[in-house]
């Protein structure tokens, strides 16, 4: 059996009108805002008083009072209609509310019941009304700050009880425009703060498009993530981009979209062009220049030194007064052995003595391999040499041990070496016992008694970890620890002179003034002082 059919709106629909937007004051104000603008109104006067709100703008005010109730019929000229493609839904944003509308000549009140298709009675108003006003209660009043984030970039002016809500045009007149999709398309450094308000994130990078004051987010985004730069898309009035319906939170993928993206890109290369230099990664100038704009290399990206940690606990490289990128090597894992390796490499550049020759190894992020100033030569080969083993403790599930000779040869790839005496390095050795988690080994000297601080060891054995104590705890057990090693290295009574030490220089009052203490048996302290005064503490009396 043949059948036809065809599409219809049913009539419950409109028992559902109130949940046909996100309900929130927000959204109410948006699409009253958005109707006011589309009515031609320059001004809008937003009210509150008693619990209510009016609104009353200078618009071409109603023609069709039926129109107001015609889910779906919005009643915009043809030209509207194609550019903005209105949803005709505008007004059932305030359902299921208590309405009065006034117009021209005529007035009408919407109730409950008029929101679910009853009669709304519309009459004749003794006074004339140029535009149109509305007057509801809401959950709270529309005051300015809650307003002006809406009305800022819809082009119209907006005054909340007698004060002006700040306008200003999305784009600059900078911004480039794209009449073929209706839109401008701008790429800054800097949002102000009324576009700030409409970020997800404040590091996001989403691209932020204005349809006429509304403010949606696209998430394409069409480099890397780079959390000071910005786009900003501002749509004409006849543009091709369309917002899903009816809360047009989403843009619709469509041909328009595409080409919108494409505009983004080109106009995201555009900015980079219009630099004094960048930092994009490699991929990224070979994409441009795809798109037919030509970029300079990326000006040098690079760190001296291998180790970059965030707590300053590694031994830091400092290059040469007037280093220069193409003097340093590059470290590149495919060349090394392990990651043991590349510590070692570091530990030469911060620790070692290369004579004139200075040796810099360079830390370059990957995605800048491919310029020209990153063709450097390259380290091919690291080795460890120790001398006889004096003293090996575990402290932090670490082998920390202490040998008479260390140094550190790297061979390069354009044929140089550089070796050096230093006073740390680590070295992979084979696991002996079951409980140890790895195979890495921290050697040091004695040497490094004198050169490196507590943290310079602590972050080669292991380092903070955010899981365990806090920083400080974690620091104070490293140090006791440290403290035992190197008493033990030194000699079997050294733990207590430095004890001694530590005690009396922390003493206040003979800091730094003390010559000579001498303890007897009896608990009797005899001080020295270097101005030849002499001060003696006896043990309290016993009762």
């Amino acid at each position: 059996m043949q059948q036809t059919i065809c599409a219809k709106v049913s009539p419950k629909l409109l028992t559902k009108a109130s949940r046909l937007f996100t309900g929130s004051m927000e959204g109410r104000i948006i699409e009253i805002l958005q109707n006011a603008r589309r009515a031609g109104a320059t001004e809008v006067l937003i009210s509150n008083k008693d619990g209510e709100i009016t609104v009353a703008d200078n618009g071409s005010g109603i023609d069709d009072f039926q129109k107001l109730l015609d889910l779906g019929g919005s009643g915009w000229d043809e030209k509207l209609e194609a550019g903005e493609d209105p949803a005709g839904v505008g007004l059932f944003s305030l359902a299921p509310r208590k309405v009065t509308i006034i117009s021209g000549s005529r007035q009408t009140v919407i109730d409950k019941d008029g929101w679910t298709g009853e009669s709304v009675e519309v009459t004749e108003n003794s006074e004339f009304t140029e535009g149109t006003i509305l007057k509801f209660r809401d959950e709270k009043p529309w005051n300015q700050d809650t307003v002006e984030r809406h009305a800022v970039f819809a082009g119209i002016r907006v005054i909340v009880d007698g004060k002006y809500c700040h306008s200003m045009p999305f784009c600059s007149k900078d911004a480039a425009v794209y009449p073929d999709i209706g839109c401008k398309v701008e790429v800054v450094s800097v949002l102000s703060d009324h576009h700030r308000k409409w970020k997800s994130s404040y590091y996001g990078n989403n691209v932020l498009v204005n349809f006429h004051g509304q403010i949606v987010e696209l998430d394409h985004w069409p480099g890397r993530t780079r959390s000071s730069i910005h786009v900003l898309v501002d749509l004409t009035e006849q543009t091709q981009i369309r917002l899903m319906l009816p809360a047009r939170t989403k843009l619709v993928e469509n041909e328009a979209l595409e080409k919108l993206k494409e505009a983004i890109e080109i106009e995201y290369y555009r900015y980079f062009q219009h630099q004094k230099d960048h930092s994009l990664y490699y991929d990224e100038y070979l994409r441009a220049r795809e798109l037919g704009i030509e970029l300079p290399e990326a000006r040098e990206q690079y760190n001296a030194g291998l180790i970059n940690d965030e707590y300053a606990m590694a031994v830091e490289v400092f290059p040469p007064k007037d280093f220069k990128l193409a003097e340093g090597y590059l470290c590149i894992d495919k060349d090394l052995n392990d990651e043991t390796d590349s510590v070692n490499v570091h530990l030469l550049a911060a620790l070692g003595k290369t004579g004139q020759k200075p040796f810099v190894p360079v830390d370059i992020n990957r995605g800048y391999i491919g310029y020209s100033w990153t063709n450097l030569p390259t380290i091919t080969s690291v080795k460890v040499s120790a001398g006889k083993e004096r003293l090996r403790q575990m402290i932090r599930c670490y082998d920390l041990v202490c040998v008479e000779s260390l140094s550190i040869t790297v061979v390069t790839s354009n044929g140089n070496t550089y070796s050096s005496d230093v006073s740390m390095a680590m070295v992979k050795e084979p696991q002996k016992e079951k409980c140890r988690w790895n195979d890495e080994t921290v050697y040091i000297t004695e040497a490094a008694l004198g050169e490196l601080s507590a943290d310079n060891i602590w972050y080669h054995l292991g380092g903070f970890n955010d899981e365990g104590d806090t920083y400080d705890t974690q620091q104070y057990d490293v140090e006791q620890q440290l403290d035992e090693f190197w008493s033990e290295l030194i000699g079997p009574h050294e733990q207590l002179r430095h004890d001694l030490v530590k005690r009396i220089n922390l003493h206040n009052c003979i800091y730094g003034k003390w010559q000579k203490v001498v303890v007897e048996e009896n608990g009797t302290v005899t001080i020295r002082f270097k101005d030849g005064n002499t001060e003696t503490v006896k043990r309290p009396a016993k009762d």
